[in-house]
C-alpha cells in the first residue's frame, strides 16, 4: 500500500469527501464482547478476531480511514484499570488487526492510530502535570507509528490544554505524518472546561495539524450549528463525527441507539454541504450507518468554504478580537520593581494575581507578563506563573519573556492563543520566534530595530517591513504580527514624531502597530497627562494596540474618547456578572473582601443563618451562572476554593456543625470507568450549594459502594458513567444497594446516561451539575 504522507493526505482531501468508520465500544458492547471491567482495547489481545470482524465490516461499508482500537490504550488509563502490562501488545496488535482488515478493500484504506484523553483534569484545575500527560501520549504515538499507522487521530478531547499536548506529542514523533485533532463540545458550543469552539479553532488554525474536527457528545441534529461554525472559521480541512442519538436499554439488557442510518445520513449530507472534508460516526454508529452514509454521499468533491478570519488572542475561556484596538495591561512587570521581583523569585505570586484582577477590572483586554531579571529565575518560575494566571481565569497573556527557553516553557503550559512580546527584527531572533509560533501558535510583536534603534522613521519602517515580509515568507501571516515602532522618553529629548511617522507608514502597508506607552513619560512629572496626550496622537495616526497603565484614569478616558471618535469601540470581555456584591467578590477570588462581606452579617444573623442564607445563597447564584454558561468550570472551581476557608471559619463558630450542611452526598464513578472530570464538576457544584460531598473515587465496584455506604451513611448516592460500555454498571449498583436493604435515593449522570436509562436502572437522572443540586434539594425536601 502507498504510504500516506501529509502531502498525499492534503491531495486526497482536496479531491473528494472521505469517510471515517463508526463506533467501537458501543458495538462491542452491543455484540456482547465486553465483560466486567475489561477495557475494549484488551480485545486486541484476547479476541482479535472480534476486532477484525467489526473493522472488516466498516471497510466493506466503504470507509477510507480505519481507526485502531486504541482509544483508551495509553499507559495511564490501562494502569488505572489494571492492564498496564498489556500496553505494548494492545497497541501493536491494534495496528496489525486494522491493517489486515483494511487489506480486504479493493480501494486503499488508511489506518489511523486513535488516541484520546487520560480521563482526568490537568493542572491547574486538576492534578495531572502537563509534562506527564505529554510523555504518556507521546509514548503511545511512538508505539503506533512504529507499528505502521498511516496517521494519528486525536479525538474526544474536552480540555484544550490536553488537546494541544496530544498534538505536540504526535508532531514530535513525526514531522511527516498526518495528524487529525478533534474536541467534544456541549450543545452550547463550549467544552466542560470552558473553551468555546472559536477559541479551539483559533489556536489550531496556527498549529501544524492536517485536519480539525468535532466529535461525540452530541446527536447529529445538535451538532449541526457547531459544524457551521467549524466550517466558517477553520482554515484547515474539517471532519465531523456525531453520535447516533442517545442510548436506550432493550429488554435483553443491551444498549441501542435511536438514530437510524437514514436519519444519520440526512445530517451527514448537511455537513458535507457545509464543507466537511471527512465524515464518520461516534457512539452508537454501526456498520449499517456507515454503509448507508458512504453509499448515499458517494463520490463528491468537497464544497469550497468561505472562511472568516479569527483574528484573536485567547486563554481557555476568554477570546479578545485584535481589532479594532487592543488594550494591554503593563503592570505585571518586575523589571523596575525590586519588591515584586523578590516575591516572584520566592514563588510568591499573590501580588501578580492581584495586579491581574485589578487590570481586568480597569479595562485591560490582555495582560503583559514580565518577570524581570531572568538570569536568576528558573523554568519552574515560568511554568508556575502560567498555571497561577490560568487558575484565576483572568485575561489572555502577552508573554514578555526574553530567554527563549523560558518562553518555550511558558508556551508549553499556556492554554490558548497568546501574544508574544517581542522579537528584534534580526534573522536569528525571528527564526526562533517563527519556530515557537508554528509549534505553539500565537501573535508576535516585532520591534522596529536590529541591534540598534534607528533614528529615522524611514529606517524603522524599512527594518520592520522587511521583518514582516520575512515572517510571511516563512508561513506567519501579516495578521499575526504587530510592529512596535519604539517609543522613547520625551525627557531624554527624543523626537516622538519619529514614532508617529513610523506608525503612519506601517499602517499604510496594512501592518498593525503596538507601543509601550509609558516609555514616553519615563522620568518626567505628570506622567499620566503626557501618556494620555501621546496615546491620542498615536491612535490618530493609526495605532492598533498599546501596552499601558490601566490605572491611569486620564489615559483610559482619552482612550475611550478616541475610540468613539475613530469608531474603534472595545469588545467587552467580561464573563458573568451579578448585583450581589458577595458573588462578585467570590467570582474575582477576592477572599479578603468576600470574608469581610460575610462576617458583616454577624450583627444581625447567627453563624448558621449566615452559612445558610448568605454564603450558600451566593454559591447557588454562582451555580446558576455556571448552568447558564455565563461562567465556566475554572471560574466555578476558583469560586469554591475561595469560599471554602470562609465556610470553615463559620463552622468553627457553630456547635452543631452538621446542621449547617444541607445533606451528605456520596459520589463514585462506576466500575470499569476511570473518567473523573464530570464527577469533579458535580462535587464542586454540590459543595458550593452547601452539601457535604464524599467522593470515593473512580472504577468503584458495586460491592465497594455498598460497603462505603455503611461507613459514610450518606443521604444520597451519586453515580457517574461516562462510557457506554460501563453505563449498565449503574443498574448493577442500584440492584446491589437494594439487595442490601439500602433505599437512599441514587442519582446517575454522565455522557452516556439519559433519563430513560436512569429510570430503567432505578435511579434519578441529572443531566448536569446544577440539575444534580436541584434534584438533591428536592429529594431531601429542601425546596418547594
Amino acid at each position: 500500500m502507498e504510504r500516506l504522507t501529509r502531502k498525499k493526505f492534503a491531495e486526497i482531501l482536496s479531491q473528494q469527501v472521505l469517510f471515517l468508520d463508526g463506533a467501537y465500544g458501543t458495538e462491542f458492547f452491543k455484540r456482547g464482547h465486553i465483560k466486567g471491567r475489561d477495557p475494549i482495547e484488551i480485545l486486541n489481545i484476547k479476541s482479535p478476531d472480534v476486532v477484525e470482524e467489526l473493522q472488516t465490516e466498516y471497510v466493506r461499508a466503504g470507509v477510507d480511514f480505519l481507526l485502531t482500537n486504541t482509544f483508551s490504550g495509553n499507559r495511564h488509563k490501562l494502569k488505572k484499570l489494571g492492564y498496564e502490562d498489556y500496553f505494548q501488545a494492545i497497541n501493536e496488535n491494534a495496528v496489525k488487526i486494522a491493517k489486515k482488515s483494511a487489506s480486504v478493500s479493493k480501494k486503499q484504506v488508511y489506518v489511523l492510530g486513535d488516541i484520546s484523553s487520560l480521563g482526568e483534569l490537568l493542572q491547574p484545575i486538576g492534578e495531572l502535570d502537563s509534562k506527564y500527560v505529554y510523555d504518556i501520549l507521546k509514548e503511545q504515538v511512538e508505539l503506533l507509528v512504529r507499528a505502521g499507522v498511516d496517521g494519528i487521530i486525536i479525538e474526544t478531547m474536552s480540555d484544550l490544554k490536553e488537546a494541544k499536548l496530544a498534538y505536540l506529542a504526535a508532531r514530535d514523533v513525526s514531522s511527516d505524518i498526518p495528524i487529525l485533532v478533534s474536541m467534544t463540545f456541549e450543545e452550547n458550543g463550549v467544552t466542560v472546561t470552558g473553551t468555546s469552539l472559536e477559541v479551539y479553532i483559533s489556536l489550531f488554525n496556527d498549529l501544524d495539524v492536517d485536519a480539525v474536527g468535532i466529535n461525540c457528545t452530541l446527536t447529529p441534529d445538535k451538532m449541526l450549528p457547531l459544524v457551521k461554525k467549524l466550517s466558517q472559521f477553520s482554515t484547515k480541512p474539517i471532519f465531523v463525527e456525531p453520535n447516533a442519538g442517545k442510548p436506550i436499554l432493550g429488554p435483553d439488557g443491551k444498549l441501542t441507539y435511536k438514530t437510524t442510518p437514514e436519519e444519520f445520513t440526512i445530517y451527514i449530507e448537511d455537513y458535507v454541504e457545509l464543507g466537511a472534508n471527512i465524515v464518520g460516526g461516534c457512539c452508537g454508529t454501526a456498520p449499517e450507518h456507515i454503509m448507508y452514509m458512504t453509499h448515499h454521499i458517494g463520490v463528491r468533491t468537497p464544497k469550497r468554504r468561505k472562511i472568516e478570519e479569527l483574528n484573536v488572542v485567547s486563554n481557555r475561556t476568554y477570546m479578545v478580537n485584535l481589532e479594532p484596538f487592543l488594550v494591554i495591561g503593563e503592570r505585571i512587570n518586575a523589571s523596575a520593581k525590586k519588591k515584586l521581583h523578590a516575591q516572584i523569585k520566592e514563588f510568591n505570586f499573590e501580588n501578580v494575581k492581584k495586579q491581574a484582577k485589578d487590570q481586568e477590572a480597569e479595562g485591560a483586554q490582555v495582560l503583559d507578563v514580565n518577570l524581570g531579571l531572568e538570569s536568576v529565575l528558573t523554568d519552574e518560575h515560568f511554568r508556575k506563573i502560567i498555571l497561577e494566571l490560568d487558575k484565576i481565569v483572568s485575561l489572555p497573556l502577552s508573554l514578555d519573556i526574553q530567554f527563549n527557553n523560558f518562553l518555550e516553557t511558558a508556551l508549553f503550559e499556556y492554554v490558548g492563543r497568546p501574544l508574544i512580546n517581542s522579537s528584534k527584527a534580526l534573522k536569528e531572533d525571528l527564526d526562533e520566534k517563527i519556530r515557537l509560533m508554528k509549534r505553539y501558535g500565537g501573535v508576535l510583536i516585532v520591534l522596529a530595530m536590529g541591534k540598534e534603534i534607528p533614528k529615522s522613521a524611514k529606517e524603522r519602517y524599512e527594518i520592520a517591513k522587511q521583518a514582516v515580509e520575512y515572517l510571511e515568507e516563512n508561513g506567519i501571516s501579516r495578521s499575526r504580527v504587530y510592529v512596535d515602532p519604539l517609543v522613547l522618553p520625551i525627557g531624554a529629548n527624543q523626537d516622538y514624531q519619529v514614532t508617529l511617522d513610523t506608525i503612519k507608514m506601517l499602517v499604510n502597508d496594512g501592518i498593525k502597530t503596538s507601543i509601550g506607552l509609558s516609555n514616553f513619560s519615563f522620568g518626567m512629572p505628570n506622567r499620566e497627562s503626557l501618556n494620555a496626550s501621546f496615546l491620542s496622537l498615536a491612535m490618530y495616526f493609526g495605532l492598533s494596540a498599546a501596552i499601558l497603565n490601566t490605572a491611569e484614569q486620564t489615559t483610559m478616558n482619552i482612550l475611550s474618547g478616541m475610540k468613539k471618535i475613530l469608531k474603534k469601540e472595545l469588545t467587552d470581555t467580561a464573563v458573568g456578572s451579578s448585583e450581589n456584591e458577595l458573588v462578585t467578590y467570590i467570582l474575582k477570588a477576592d477572599s479578603a473582601n468576600a470574608e469581610r462581606n460575610v462576617f458583616s452579617f454577624l450583627d444581625t444573623l447567627t453563624p448558621i443563618e449566615i452559612a445558610q442564607s448568605v454564603l450558600t445563597k451566593a454559591m447557588e447564584e454562582i451555580g446558576n451562572l455556571y448552568s447558564a454558561n455565563k461562567i465556566y468550570l475554572p471560574h466555578l472551581i476558583l469560586a469554591a476554593e475561595t469560599v471554602k476557608p470562609i465556610f470553615n471559619k463559620l463552622l468553627s463558630m457553630i456547635k452543631e456543625k452538621d446542621s449547617v450542611k444541607l445533606g451528605k452526598v456520596m459520589l463514585a464513578t462506576v466500575e470499569g470507568d476511570i473518567h473523573d472530570i464530570g464527577k469533579k464538576i458535580v462535587a464542586t457544584v454540590l459543595e458550593s450549594a452547601g452539601f457535604e460531598v464524599i467522593d470515593i473515587g473512580k472504577d468503584v465496584p458495586a460491592g465497594e459502594i455498598v460497603k462505603k455506604f455503611f461507613e459514610i451513611k450518606p443521604d444520597i448516592i451519586g453515580l457517574s458513567a461516562m462510557m457506554t460500555t460501563t453505563v449498565v454498571q449503574v443498574g448493577n449498583v442500584v440492584t446491589a444497594l437494594r439487595e442490601n436493604n439500602i433505599h437512599v435515593p441514587v442519582i446517575s449522570g454522565g455522557a452516556s446516561m439519559n433519563e430513560e436509562l436512569a429510570r430503567k436502572f432505578g435511579s434519578y437522572y441529572a443531566k448536569d451539575a446544577q440539575e444534580a443540586v436541584r434534584l438533591c434539594k428536592k429529594l431531601l425536601s429542601l425546596e418547594n
